[in-house]
């Protein structure tokens, strides 16, 4: 029985028209390869010193070339040489047998907003242990990401420097880039109560000003929470301002959007499609890069197809703009299970509206969830955080019986009175299927840093996401070519939020690199245990750092801050 890095090149074999065969067929290549290539790929008997010597590895560069076998030579923080070498090292690894990849890129993460929690004194009753343990971002780690992008959803911390220096004094176990929180920012200037909907000028004035502060600063874009308070208050033309500020400094614009479902409007439009729609009219109007947070399809799902989703950004695509998305493998979101009412039941400072919260208010809500449990059953929403300790770990169904209430009411009462948030099986699984091969669409975890060991409070996402993608729908079920997948995680997200050096395996470039079993390679997360590390991870290096040696943590963390584009040198 073939293992799977066998199955692996077989693949690869049959895609080069039989010229790769194994890993005989892979030693072939690489010397033709050297030989044309001449320098940079050269066969060396020169003695050179490196750090860090990876020996042996089959190594998949992060674009679409083929797969060759040789070294990888570091010094201090950078790749020095790659072909096959023979110089001393201080620290040899071993990777024969292994895949080598650059370091993986989650471009939808949210560390954050946890330790902000944290460092204020807020929310989870961790252990000092714990609280360490967070620092090393380990749940990530031991996915193959050694890159986030925090502040997403129009949530999270709004001052780069702040942000930057608490990564800077923790030393971070992985990169980290930063969006600016729109939503964060109007409660900043506006307050937490009666947010305004259409700014008038001087309120877009202080808006812009803070937004361009912080994208000096170095932040990598802005991001939007617009089915969440207080984006929904925002207005398209208010978005398209402040994203023009964004494409002056080089960032992109990521949008949580409007509504992700196939609900069909008063009008008879798709409330999915018509938010798509305008996050492409915000960048064509703006002239900013685009990246669509999270890309799914939730309930109601109204019979719409994912070609009519990705139909849109493609179109716009051909149009040139720079429309890409991101998503997770997974069929349920983690969030307030208020998400699954419209806007119109909400105040824009958060929370269900007054009106909805009398009798007749309940009545409505009442009637409108119970229809999305055509979708959604009461058994498929399942409490993770509750302010009610009964309620924790419960499904809705269970909280009902509990009560002595149908689910409706249960669902009504819950949101109108309690701070709620769940793991909600509400996402269509086609669609998500469809959407993992093209090329525009990036892998995300949508998580944070999280601590192994605990009941509970997380997503099997924060631990798997990564590792789910390549082993069940890359290998497994071939839904897309492996180094696609390796791919979308690493040198286009890179190309993306502009980082240079980054994403790919090449000479110069910085040594955030991944050495990868794919005989063990599995997420162990489950939405009953989620707080398990994913398998597979054999060596890992972050800036020259490794991080992880023989599958084991050594205690050593490399990463840094990584400032965007509209940094300048004097800042």
């Amino acid at each position: 029985m073939l293992k799977t890095h066998e199955i692996i090149k077989i693949r690869e074999k049959r895609r080069f028209g039989g010229f790769l065969s194994v890993q005989r067929g892979l030693l072939v290549f690489t010397f033709i390869i050297f030989l044309i290539c001449g320098p940079q790929t050269a066969l060396s008997t020169s003695e050179k010193s490196y750090d860090v010597l990876i020996k042996g590895g089959t190594i998949y560069d992060g674009t679409l070339k083929p797969p060759y076998v040789a070294d990888i030579g570091i010094k201090n923080d950078k790749i020095a040489a790659i072909r096959i070498l023979s110089g001393e090292a201080n620290k040899t690894l071993d990777a024969s047998g292994f895949i080598v990849t650059p370091g993986f890129i989650d471009i939808h993460e949210h560390s954050d907003v946890l330790l902000d929690m944290i460092a204020s004194g807020e929310g989870f009753d961790f252990t000092p242990a714990m609280k360490e343990n967070l620092k090393g971002n380990f749940n990530a780690l031991y996915q193959g990401v050694t890159t986030v992008v925090t502040g997403n959803c129009g949530n999270g911390i709004s001052d780069m420097d702040r942000w930057f220096a608490m990564i800077e004094s923790m030393n971070f176990g992985t990169n980290v880039m930063h969006l600016v929180p729109h939503g964060k920012l109007r409660q900043e200037l506006f307050g937490p109560e009666n947010q305004p909907g259409e700014l008038n000028s001087k309120q877009l004035g202080q808006l812009k000003a803070r937004l361009e502060e912080e994208m000096k600063k170095g932040a990598c874009g802005m991001s939007t929470g617009l089915a969440y308070s207080p984006g929904i208050a925002a207005r398209t033309e208010e978005l398209i301002e402040l994203a023009k500020i964004v494409e002056k400094y080089g960032g992109i614009y990521a949008t949580h959007m409007r509504d992700e479902s196939g609900m069909v409007l008063e009008d008879g439009r798709i409330a999915l499609l018509e938010s798509i729609r305008e996050a492409i009219e915000i960048g064509r109007k703006a002239g900013v890069p685009v990246q669509i947070s999270h890309l799914k399809l939730a309930a109601p799902f109204g019979g719409v197809k994912a070609s009519q989703i990705l139909g849109l950004i493609k179109e716009a695509r051909r149009e040139g703009l720079d429309i890409t998305a991101d998503s997770y493998p997974y069929t349920a979101g983690f969030t307030e299970i208020s998400i699954l009412l419209p806007a119109r039941f909400k105040k824009p400072e958060g929370g269900i509206a007054d009106d909805y919260k009398t009798e007749e208010g309940r009545e409505e809500i009442k009637d409108f969830i119970q229809e999305i449990f055509t979708d959604i059953p009461p058994e498929k929403i399942k409490l993770v955080l509750a302010d009610e300790p009964t309620y924790q770990g419960k499904t809705l169904k269970e909280i009902a019986a509990l009560e002595g209430k149908d689910s409706a009411e249960c669902y009504a009462d819950l949101v109108c009175d309690h701070a709620i948030a769940g793991i909600i099986f509400a996402l269509n699984e086609q669609t998500m299927r469809d959407f993992m091969p093209n090329h525009y669409v990036f892998t995300s975890s949508d998580g944070m840093t999280w601590p192994e060991g605990i009941s509970g409070g997380a997503h099997p996402r924060y631990f798997g996401a990564f590792a789910r993608k390549l082993k069940v729908f890359a290998i497994d079920e071939e839904l897309m070519r492996f180094n696609d997948a390796i791919r979308s995680m690493t040198y286009l997200p890179a190309e993306k939020l502009g980082l240079k050096g980054r994403g790919k395996i090449e000479e110069g470039a910085f040594a955030d690199i991944v050495v990868l079993d794919l005989n063990t390679l599995t997420d162990k997360s489950t939405y009953e245990e989620p707080n398990a590390y994913a398998e597979g991870i054999v060596h890992l290096l972050v800036n020259g750092v490794v991080t992880i040696e023989n599958q084991r943590l050594t205690g050593r963390r490399g990463g840094m801050v990584l400032r965007g584009r509209g940094k300048t040198e004097d800042q």
